[in-house]
């Protein structure tokens, strides 16, 4: 791996530096995975939410992220891993995992798993899905082309979203899973209130038919 990281960082410090545009691209891009854009666009959404009266959803975006970043600097002050040389932004604190790519990428999966059951044509989930994936890669992409993180601070980051992620789409699945098994089951020893009585032309019970015989 420090092969890999290393061969990878030299790379996209020549590429960057012999390609104004595509650095200046960078730039643009790894803003987006910034706090200072995150955090107002999640207390908006957690705004709108709230005022559409979907309370539950809106937690669970405040909390989510909050959790994931701060478990994020837990893990950032324990490894302590210095960042590369030579950066082309600034860039502080220690370097695994990426805090761009942990946000961006908890932005994008819990963007797509609160508007999902929103969407009800499997086109618009897809293009949600395709929309979010696409700019959480490249604010991670953007994170290594500035030499500011090694690829697998960014690598990093996503396998740690991604495992978070999966645990809690796991539990919504099987909660869901659970329910729905449970409304179609048959009632049984409920008593419905009913009384079934026989009509003109129905044959009566066996035992009340085999009365009537013996009389």
């Amino acid at each position: 791996m420090p092969r890999f990281d290393a061969w990878v960082i030299a790379f996209a410090r020549a590429t960057a530096l012999g390609h104004p545009m595509w650095l200046a691209a960078m730039r643009i891009v790894t803003v987006g995975g910034g706090m200072s854009v995150l955090d107002p666009l999640v207390a908006l959404g957690c705004l709108v939410l709230l005022v559409r009266g979907r309370w539950r959803p809106a937690a669970f975006v405040a909390v989510a992220m909050t959790v994931t970043v701060a478990v994020r600097l837990v893990v950032v002050a324990v490894i302590a891993r210095p960042r590369p040389s030579g950066q082309l932004a600034p860039a502080s604190n220690y370097s695994f995992p990426s805090g761009h790519s942990t946000a961006s990428a908890a932005a994008a999966l819990i963007l797509v798993l609160v508007c999902w059951p929103l969407l009800r044509r499997r086109w618009s989930r897809a293009m949600l899905a395709a929309v979010a994936a696409v700019w959480a890669v490249a604010v991670g992409v953007s994170r290594v082309a500035l030499v500011v993180h090694w690829p697998t601070d960014v690598l990093g980051a996503w396998l740690y979203v991604l495992r978070c992620g999966g645990v809690h789409l796991g539990h919504h699945v099987a909660g869901n899973s659970f329910r729905h098994q449970a409304l179609s089951a048959p009632r049984q020893g409920r008593f419905s209130g009913r009384i079934k009585l026989p009509l003109d032309g129905d044959p009566p019970p066996d035992g009340r038919h085999a009365i009537g015989e013996r009389r």
